[in-house]
Parts: structure tokens; sequence; C-alpha cells
């Protein structure tokens, strides 16, 4: 298996290059092409938020927790007609900013000390099926909760999807020792598309998948961006 710094590193590598060349041929501003090779670094450490007590789980947990408090905040203010309380020369009310901040809290402690201890490393949150679910909930999530424009989302869910692939990649790599021309016991435990031993739970994310693939629109703008890209490499 990959350790934690190489994961970081050929990510940063892969982002680097993804939004350089995005960036240098126009088809996207430097600053969405940098967010893009942001969100494919945290996808790559996505497979990894089952390690009990490593980094990856709690930088992601503290990511996951903020980006929930922000959403709850956000429907909240949507939600709110009249606020009962604001702060002086604020415009966000005092109860978006409480429901914001209970949302992180129970994100970044109880749900994660609850994950860590209902999953195990390299299980379900292992396979392809799983990063589909990250890449697809979070173009759901910004469609129907975010004013995000619809392009930025779906490009932001695929870099997701392709930082996840890349670090089940490595991890398969690592799993084949060149020097001594052997394959070790964990080869084919990191690139799965399900989890056998799991198979209650695969089923379950693949009917989320299946079920988000359904909920999700056409993506008519990712299409015609990447016809545009194809014309333009042309």
């Amino acid at each position: 298996m990959a350790n934690f710094s190489t994961h970081v590193a050929v990510a940063g590598m892969a982002a680097t290059g993804m939004a350089s060349g995005i960036a240098v041929t126009g088809m996207l501003s430097w600053p969405d092409s940098l967010v893009l090779g942001v969100f494919l670094v945290a996808g790559t450490l996505l497979p990894d938020i089952d390690v009990d007590g490593g980094r990856p789980q709690r930088w992601l947990f503290s990511l996951l927790a903020l980006a929930a408090a922000i959403v709850a905040s956000s429907l909240t203010i949507q939600m709110q007609t009249t606020p009962l309380f604001t702060l002086p020369g604020q415009t966000v009310s005092c109860e978006a900013i409480a429901v914001g901040f209970l949302v992180w809290l129970l994100i970044r402690y109880p749900a994660a000390f609850l994950f860590q201890k209902l999953t195990r490393h390299r299980g379900l949150c292992h396979s392809l099926v799983v990063g589909g679910l990250w890449g697809l909930g979070w173009i759901w999530l910004g469609l129907h909760c975010l004013a995000a424009e619809p392009l930025l989302i779906w490009l932001q869910g695929i870099a997701l999807f392709i930082g996840f692939l890349i670090h089940l990649v490595l991890d398969e790599l690592y799993s084949v020792d060149i020097n001594n021309a052997r394959i070790k016991r964990s080869f084919g435990s990191a690139l799965k598309i399900w989890e056998p031993a799991f198979p209650s739970g695969s089923l379950l994310a693949t009917a989320a998948l299946v079920t988000l693939v359904w909920l999700l629109p056409y993506p008519g703008e990712l299409i015609h961006w990447l016809r545009g890209g194809m014309l333009l490499l042309g």
C-alpha cells in the first residue's frame, strides 16, 4: 500500500498538470482550474477515510464537517423569512450560525467516531462504487443546495472521482514487489468495484449510486464543454 506522502505527491503532480493544462488552453479560468486541482487531491485522500485515527480521516472529517455546516447554514437562511436574532451590522441570523456550528460538531466528533467503529481499512470505502458516490454526491449537493455554476460542479465531481481512482491504482501498484518479482497478499484488495466481504453494504451503495444517476439532470453544460475542448485540441 502506498503511504500518505506518496498519495499526496502523486495527487499534487496530477492536479498541477490537470489545472495547468485546462487553464493554459483557456477552457477555464486559473482560479476555477486550481479549484479542480484541489478537488482531485481531496479525492485521492477519500479511500483512506476508514483508516482509524489516520491523517486522511481527521482531515476529511474536518472538511466534511465544514462543508456540512456551510450547507446547513445556507439552507437555514433560505428557509427563514424573518430571522429571530441577528448580530449587529450583520445580515446572517444567529440561528443559521447556531445550526451550522451544531452540524459541524455532530459530523466532526460523533459521526467520525461512529464511522471509525463501523468500518475497516480497504473495505467498502476502497471500492469504485463508493468513489462514484463521492463524485455524484457532490454534484447532487452542488446542484441542489449550493449556488454554483453547473459546469464547475460537474467538473469538481469528476475530479473527485479521478483522485479516488488514482489512490486505488497506486495502492494496487504497491502490491506488486518488482525487486523480488512477487505479488503481495494485499493485491486485489484496493482496486475493486464492490466489497465482496460486505455484500449488503455493496448492494446499498450500488442502489444509492443508481438513484443519484437517476436524480441528476442531463449534463448538457459538461457535454458542450467537452466538445469544445476536443475541437480546441483537434
